[in-house]
């Protein structure tokens, strides 16, 4: 990407701009957070609010001043890749950061517990205590569904589910403990066993006291009547564990999914608008690459009339970015639920997902699926073309179909109100697509050779 391009960008968690060199506390946050998070670019010499080129002077001198101003005041030491960009006869001063390995970052003089700062959207905020543990989990590969929950023993996983999760999606024929061990659902810890957050999450008992620690985890699924939050229709909630109701909350929401009618020969059927493996990719996506760490929110679908939104706490992980989703590429958070969901066929190879989506929702006539990051959340919306468009394909097929037809008969055949067939039959003049033939009382249409 071009750097023009790039100024026209909206500032987000990989990307800031300045005018010019402000307070060092200010812009040490930004390196911080950048180093804490993906990675990103501090880009001197834009005003960051017009977007104008401004450009700086003394590039050169800029450039030592902020490298000192880095190694001095920031632990563990980072190491900037630093660049002098000439655009429109100026001078930009890019200051890139890579992800960092040694993390949590701070800034030196206010120490690890009040120095660190993280990058939520375009903003820089404090790392709180819980957010400075997952830092030091990401520094050593570590997931949070991988810590051990030391406030029960084994004996806070249902047996049942395990046995049958394991033996029947998993096929093991003779479950021995260790299955827990290898899938990381139980731990050892000087001689004893506890469970992980994973275990709990996926095969904890219900109604256990403990569980409720996590009820964060759950799947929250709503239906609203139009398009807007105004007025909900129904709210279902899928509670731990979680194994054996992935295929459940998969068909729940399937069910909720709106419908259109569609001519089907002869016959007038009823089809989701939405095509189901969208619609099951993005829920098992939201469910496996959530951030287990964030507590505050659970993973929720909202379905609307014509859309259906799964919103998923945790940004993409690691360095992937939006604009290569679809490509191929993947990057896991959490690898032992990864390792589980594939063995039981919830998803099929990592990085091929997403790319059959996006061709799923084409192959139905819908727009792309719509990812965004919105601040700590990660948000897929796939959005059902228009009824408008159903229309004025089922009232062409039944034209070709049945012949002259008057707007009441058109109405009666596809279920929908006069009026409404009346403004698409215009529509359909316009593209010369049907004729009007008589008129008054005696107006009917036809599809025009």
């Amino acid at each position: 990407m071009n750097i023009l391009d790039k100024v026209r960008q909206p500032e987000n968690r990989k990307l800031e701009f300045k005018r010019s060199l402000p307070p060092r506390a200010k812009w040490l946050k930004t390196i911080i957070a950048f180093a804490n998070g993906a990675g990103g670019e501090l880009i001197f010499g834009v005003n960051d609010k017009s977007r104008d080129i401004v450009g700086i002077e003394n590039p050169f001198e800029l450039e030592e001043k902020i490298s000192n101003t880095i190694h001095d005041s920031i632990r563990p030491s980072i190491s900037p890749y630093i660049q002098t960009i000439n655009v429109k006869r100026r001078q930009l001063l890019s200051v890139q950061i890579l992800p960092g390995q040694q993390k949590p970052y701070y800034l030196a003089s206010k120490g690890l517990e009040k120095g660190a700062y993280i990058r939520i959207g375009s903003t820089n905020r404090q790392a709180d205590l819980s957010a400075l543990e997952e830092l030091k989990r990401q520094a050593y590969g570590i997931s949070c569904l991988d810590q051990m929950f030391f406030q029960c023993g084994k004996e806070a996983l249902d047996k049942e589910t395990l046995n049958v999760f394991f033996m029947r999606l998993l096929g093991v024929k003779k479950l021995l403990l260790n299955h827990f061990f290898h899938y990381v659902t139980l731990k050892k810890n000087n001689g004893d066993i506890f469970p992980t957050f994973l275990g709990v999450i996926l095969f904890g008992k219900e109604n256990l006291p403990e569980l409720r620690e996590f009820d964060y985890s759950k799947i929250k699924i709503t239906r609203y009547k139009g398009i807007d939050r105004t007025e909900i229709l129904s709210t279902q909630f899928f509670e731990l564990p979680l194994a054996l109701k992935i295929e459940s909350i998969i068909d729940y929401t399937l069910s909720e999914i709106p419908n259109a009618q569609k001519l089907v020969g002869a016959k007038i059927e009823r089809i989701s608008l939405l095509p189901a493996f969208a619609v099951r990719e993005a829920i098992i996506n939201a469910i496996v690459h959530r951030d287990y760490s964030l507590k505050g929110a659970s993973v929720q679908v909202d379905i609307f009339s014509d859309r259906c939104k799964i919103t998923s706490p945790g940004v993409l992980p690691g360095t992937l970015s939006i604009d290569l989703l679809g490509q191929g590429i993947s990057e896991i958070r959490n690898r032992s639920l990864v390792r589980i969901f594939r063995g039981a066929g919830f998803m099929e190879e990592l990085g091929s997902g997403t790319s059959r989506m996006i061709q799923e929702m084409k192959n139905l006539g819908n727009p792309r699926p719509e990812f965004e990051e919105k601040g700590r959340y990660f948000c897929v919306t796939l959005r059902a073309k228009s009824q408008m468009t159903f229309h004025l394909e089922e009232i062409y097929r039944t034209l070709r179909l049945k012949g002259p037809l008057s707007s009441s008969e058109i109405s009666k055949a596809i279920n929908i109100h006069q009026n409404t067939a009346i403004k698409r039959l215009k529509e359909l003049i316009a593209l010369e697509s049907v004729e009007k033939i008589g008129s008054g009382k005696n107006t009917k249409y036809r599809v025009k050779e």
